[in-house]
C-alpha cells in the first residue's frame, strides 16, 4: 500500500542519515539504491562503533508460538536480511550461514519447541536429538533442540562498510549532530566536526538512526526508547571449543570461533550505564557457557576476562521505531478524532526515524530501512500496512492521546 501522506510530494533527491550503525547504513543503502544522494553522518572515526560494534552479530529470528507482530516482523526481517547479505559483493567475508541450534534446556523450553514444530509456518525448523545436535555443532552436547539451517553470524562493521560502498553515499565521520532546523524547503544540520572541516549540510529528507540519542532532538521528545546495557564476553579457541561449527543457544548464545575469538552473551540490564566490564555479567555469561558445554567451560578455566559493553535501544512494546514522525505539539494542540484520515495528521514532512531495535537490529533494521525508502519514494510498502503502522515512531504519542485505532491504521 502506498504512503498516503506523501502522495502529493515531488520525488526527493537528497537525504541526510544520522548514525553509522546497522540502522543508518542499511537505510542509506536503501535510499541510494533508488538514486537518492545520501550523506551519512557518524560521530565516531569509523562505522559501527556503538551497539553494532561487536566482533560478530548472530542472525536468527526469535520465534513465538502465538502469532504476534514481533514474530511476523522477525520472520520477514530475517528473510530480508538474508537476501540483502547475498546481494552484497564479497559477502562470504563477513557472513556465514553456519546454522543455529536452540537447545531444549528445560521442560518449558521443550514444550515451546514442540509447539513450534507443530506449526506449518515453521517448517524450516529441524528437531535434533542430542546425538544429531552434537554431530551438527561439532562438540558433544547432552541435549538436543531446534536447528535453523539458514541462521548464521555476521561481522557488523564489515557489513556496514559494504552497505555504504555506493557512489551516491558520502560518509562523514567525527561529526556530532547537535540539532537541526527545518524550513519550507530543507533541513539544516547543526554539528561539531572534530576534524575542523566545514560542510554545508542541508537536505529535504532527514533520517535519524542514532538509537537512544534520537530523543535529544526537540522534535523527537515523544519518541520513547530505553538504553539497555548488554555485555558480551570472548575467549580464544581451545581444543574443546575449536570444533564448534554453528551458533549454540540456551539462555545465551555461543558462537563458533571467528577471527580467533568465540563470543558468549549477551546480558540484559535496563538503565545500567556502567561502561566497564561487570564481574557479575561475566559470571552470568560464563555460567551460560557451562550450561551449554561443561567441557568448553572447563577448558577456559581460569577465565581471563575479555568482553565488550554496549547499549541497545529498546521500546516498551519491543518493536522498532521506523517511519515518518508526527508533530507532537501540533497533534496535542489539535487532537484528531479516533476515525480521522491519517493523511490529515500533522506529519513532519521529510523527517523519519529508524531506531529502537533492541537485540534484534541485524534482523529488523535493514527491513525498516527498506520501509523508510518505500515511504520516501512513495512506493508500495514492503510490510503489511497494519504491521508498518505498529512500527511508526509516533505510535506511543497517538496511544497516549487515546488514538489506538488510528495508531494501528496509519497506512
Amino acid at each position: 500500500m502506498a504512503n498516503n501522506q506523501q502522495k502529493n510530494q515531488m520525488p526527493t533527491k537528497t537525504a541526510i542519515v544520522i548514525g553509522g550503525g546497522i540502522a543508518g547504513c542499511s537505510t542509506a543503502y536503501a535510499l541510494a539504491k533508488r538514486g537518492i544522494a545520501v550523506i551519512l553522518l557518524e560521530q565516531h572515526s569509523e562505522l559501527a562503533q556503538e551497539a553494532s560494534g561487536n566482533p560478530i552479530a548472530t542472525l536468527y529470528p526469535k520465534l513465538s508460538i502465538k502469532p504476534t507482530a514481533q514474530s511476523a516482523l522477525a520472520l520477514q526481517g530475517f528473510a530480508f536480511t538474508l537476501n540483502l547479505l547475498k546481494q552484497l559483493p564479497n559477502h562470504a567475508a563477513f557472513f556465514d550461514a553456519c546454522g543455529q541450534i536452540q537447545l531444549a534446556y528445560n521442560a518449558r523450553e521443550q514444550l515451546r519447541q514442540d509447539a513450534l514444530l507443530a506449526q506449518q509456518e515453521y517448517a524450516f525448523l529441524q528437531a535434533l536429538d542430542a546425538k544429531s545436535a552434537s554431530e551438527i555443532t561439532g562438540i558433544p552436547l547432552a541435549i538436543g533442540g531446534l536447528f535453523l539451517p539458514q541462521a548464521g553470524w555476521v561481522k557488523p562493521k564489515n557489513l556496514c562498510q559494504a552497505l555504504v560502498n555506493l557512489p551516491n553515499i558520502t560518509k562523514i565521520s567525527h561529526t556530532q549532530v547537535l540539532g537541526f532546523e527545518k524550513n519550507d524547503v530543507y533541513f539544516r544540520i547543526n554539528y561539531i566536526n572534530k576534524k575542523l572541516q566545514a560542510y554545508n549540510l542541508k537536505s529535504d529528507i532527514l533520517i535519524l538512526c542514532n538509537a537512544n540519542a534520537v530523543q535529544k532532538f526537540s522534535l523527537c521528545t515523544s519518541v520513547a526508547s530505553t538504553p539497555v546495557r548488554g555485555q558480551v564476553n570472548f575467549f580464544a579457541p581451545t581444543p574443546a571449543s575449536q570444533p564448534i561449527k554453528t551458533i549454540i543457544c540456551s539462555t545465551h548464545y555461543l558462537s563458533p570461533a571467528v577471527d580467533g575469538l568465540h563470543s558468549i552473551g549477551a546480558t540484559y540490564a535496563p538503565d545500567n550505564l556502567n561502561p566497564q566490564l561487570s564481574e557479575a555479567d561475566t559470571l552470568e555469561n560464563i555460567q551460560a557457557l557451562k550450561q551449554i558445554s561443561p567441557a568448553v567451560f572447563n577448558s577456559i578455566q581460569p577465565y581471563q576476562e575479555q568482553g565488550r559493553v554496549a547499549w541497545r535501544s529498546h521500546t516498551q512494546d519491543y518493536m522498532p521505531l521506523a517511519g515518518q514522525l508526527i508533530d507532537d505539539k501540533a497533534l496535542r494542540a489539535n487532537p484528531p478524532r479516533y476515525n480521522a484520515n491519517p493523511v490529515d495528521l500533522p506529519w513532519l514532512s521529510g523527517l523519519y526515524i529508524n531506531a529502537g531495535h533492541g537485540s534484534k537490529g541485524m534482523i529488523t533494521a535493514p527491513i525498516c530501512g527498506e520501509l523508510i525508502a518505500n515511504l520516501v519514494a512513495n512506493e508500495s510498502l514492503i510490510l503489511d500496512a497494519n504491521l508498518a503502522s505498529k512500527l511508526n515512531p509516533s505510535r506511543f504519542l497517538l496511544k497516549a492521546l487515546g488514538l489506538k485505532q488510528l495508531a494501528n491504521s496509519l497506512y
